[in-house]
């Protein structure tokens, strides 16, 4: 492996001169980071892959109660269309993304969007009448400077352990994170014990005005992604169809919990299935010896596979959706996030 490092080093060098001089350009004002008179949050990583930044954002969704009132922006990754478009649990996968799609479908009264130019897509929301903007994985883009900023960060791979891509997963050097008001450790164990709680922060190092918060996964019954009815899993075999970064440890769960995985079927990313690919999944299920089976997938996957479901004629497909929670009876992540809104004059 020393060798591919040797090889990708001219590019990582290229890479790290190219993002320190961007963020530099930000830093002295040469380039303009705009602010909007209404409350703006920023939920993002550093790294590349998933750090839980949807489960985060339904989050904030739920604690300040689903008004009508609040809107999420997202980019919108992996959707083959450009520009604003607005997202209603009747949209496409495919065209507005699959995270964008799974909020507008769980919060049906919450506005959701998705623009690549976050300045253009806030002023046309701004037209909506909002009254508070959600940015769904922005901590890099700067050319929007929000009100409250949230950095993620895995339990497992801390930002502060990696090193810049390409040699590593991170999109921006380490000291980006002072940008951050609050960071999130997120997946860890429950609960987390003292004295890796004060390791995690001693490696972090968050300055005076920064606030180290951590969550963990929960995760809920799993549920018909037909029609949203329970389904037990316990006694049958399983077909795993994941097409998320790291699906670990969706495995671990399904294991710890005694559930069999009969076979697993990885995809890449925010990847679009097509109807070869539905066909596989089905050809790999009826090989599974067994009257009780079922397909089982994530909740992300979920909403790419919806459209499918005359091909799944008589076969149940379901999955697990999850949630976030902080560690602590009363998280300080809720009363940060609370202050800042009600601060901004925004009624909840």
């Amino acid at each position: 492996m020393i060798w591919l490092k040797l090889l990708l080093l001219p590019v990582y060098l290229l890479y790290s001169i190219l993002i320190r001089i961007r963020n530099i350009l930000f830093d002295v004002g040469f380039l303009k980071s705009k602010k909007f008179n209404i409350p703006v949050i920023s939920v993002g990583n550093m790294c590349v892959g998933g750090s839980g930044k949807t489960p985060h954002v339904e989050y904030i969704i739920r604690l300040i109660n689903d008004s009508k009132n609040i809107s999420v922006l997202s980019r919108g990754y992996g959707r083959r269309s450009k520009g604003f478009l607005n997202v209603t649990p009747q949209s496409s996968a495919k065209i507005v993304g699959d995270e964008p799609l799974q909020i507008a479908s769980k919060y049906p009264n919450v506005s959701v969007a998705v623009c690549e130019r976050r300045v253009s897509g806030i002023m046309k929301l701004l037209k909506q009448k909002v009254s508070l903007i959600l940015l769904d994985d922005a901590f890099q883009h700067r050319w929007v400077q929000p009100g409250l900023s949230i950095l993620l960060t895995k339990y497992d791979n801390l930002f502060v352990n990696d090193v810049l891509l390409p040699l590593g997963s991170l999109r921006e050097h380490k000291h980006g994170y002072s940008r951050a008001d609050i960071i999130v450790v997120t997946g860890t164990p429950n609960p987390l014990l003292p004295l890796d709680e004060y390791r995690l922060i001693e490696q972090i190092s968050p300055f005076y005005n920064q606030k180290v918060c951590f969550s963990y996964v929960k995760y809920l019954d799993a549920i018909s992604i037909f029609s949203d009815k329970k389904i037990a899993l316990n006694g049958k075999k399983i077909l795993l169809v994941t097409g998320i970064e790291n699906p670990n440890s969706f495995i671990n769960y399904l294991e710890d919990t005694n559930n069999e995985i009969a076979h697993h079927l990885k995809y890449r990313d925010h990847y679009n299935y097509r109807d070869k690919d539905v066909k596989k999944i089905i050809s790999k299920f009826n090989s599974i010896t067994s009257t009780e089976k079922l397909i089982l997938t994530t909740e992300k996957d979920s909403f790419r596979l919806l459209k499918f479901e005359k091909l799944f004629k008589g076969i149940q497909v379901c999955c697990i959706p999850i949630e976030v929670s902080f560690q602590g009876k009363k998280s300080d992540f809720d009363s940060l996030i609370l202050n800042y809104v009600e601060k901004n004059n925004f009624n909840c």
